[in-house]
């Protein structure tokens, strides 16, 4: 099937396609784009919209090199009857880390006590840092990245409950993680995590409704998708001393346009590097040829995303 590659992937990608003799398979986007394109592969700058799709009428199979699928019309695909998988596990354990590191940085306030040493007030206007067993987290998405989190936490000595309405009761039992509802969670918690896909359902999960629900101030966490939370109630929650501080590594859109809130020396942001890691790439890579050579080879499809959340 022939197959065009739209975006740059990494060396391990082209090495293997070498390697297994698939090169006759593949296109990139500056060579002339062949006929009767079955199969395309992108990562985040594709925007796949319905004129992509009208110049591709024979596509079978888009592959997003990746998680978020946001940058595809899913219900012109659907519409289409063409198949939208992504590659799930690649990115999972570096954007959990990269988590972990947001919330030590946040409750031992590494950026306040930076400035507080370099405008010479050493620790004298700092509050106490707090340990990971004060922490009530409300993880909001039971996925690949928030089961790790959760059970790092549970492990480190956190309080710790979730919300993920698409997990079975056994799901839930293996992974040993209590369920909770979105409000009740609110009302708990002093650290919201979200780690769930943008859909319909999740977008604006964190509203200025949110803050008007919460019970004790919290900090913020967003490793997902920017559209999840509302930046207006960002910017509310510190006003009213809602929010304690917030990390954010996903933002929309993406660069980024400052915003005032950003300047607090509270807020942590990342430009969307929960994933930046070598070998985060290197199994994308591997992953993407994995869903390839599976539906080419085999017919078969795998990790394809569910188009009832979109």
């Amino acid at each position: 099937m022939k197959t065009l590659v739209l975006e740059p992937m990494p060396d391990l990608f082209w090495h293997e396609v070498k390697e297994n003799g698939w090169s006759n398979f593949f296109y990139k986007k500056h060579q002339n784009t062949p006929e009767k394109t079955e199969i395309i592969i992108i990562r985040t700058n594709t925007i796949f919209n319905k004129s992509f799709f009208d110049e591709f009428p024979d596509l079978k199979l888009i592959i997003r090199a990746g998680t978020g699928v946001d940058n595809i019309d899913i219900k012109e695909a659907r519409k289409r009857d063409i198949v939208v998988c992504n590659t799930p596990e690649a990115n999972a354990f570096s954007a959990y880390e990269h988590t972990i590191s947001f919330v030590f940085a946040l409750i031992k306030q590494h950026q306040k006590a930076k400035e507080s040493i370099l405008i010479g007030s050493w620790k004298s206007q700092l509050s106490e840092n707090l340990e990971i067993s004060d922490l009530k987290v409300l993880i909001v998405g039971l996925g690949r990245v928030g089961t790790r989190v959760a059970r790092t936490l549970l492990n480190l000595g956190a309080d710790v409950l979730a919300v993920d309405p698409y997990l079975t009761p056994e799901e839930w039992e293996h992974k040993k993680v209590v369920e909770t509802s979105y409000k009740a969670g609110l009302e708990w918690c002093n650290m919201l995590s979200f780690h769930c896909p943008l859909t319909r359902e999740t977008q604006n999960c964190f509203s200025l409704k949110t803050l008007r629900k919460l019970q004790n101030p919290i900090w913020l966490l967003n490793t997902a998708r920017g559209e999840v939370v509302q930046e207006k109630a960002i910017e509310m929650g510190f006003q009213k001393g809602t929010l304690l501080g917030a990390a954010l590594d996903v933002f929309s859109p993406e660069p980024w346009k400052i915003k005032e809130f950003s300047k607090s020396n509270n807020v942590i942001l990342t430009p969307h590097t929960g994933s930046f890691t070598k070998k985060a790439k290197q199994r994308m890579a591997l992953e993407t040829l994995k869903v390839w050579s599976e539906f080419v080879f085999d017919n078969k499809i795998i990790s394809s995303i569910d188009y009832r959340f979109y």
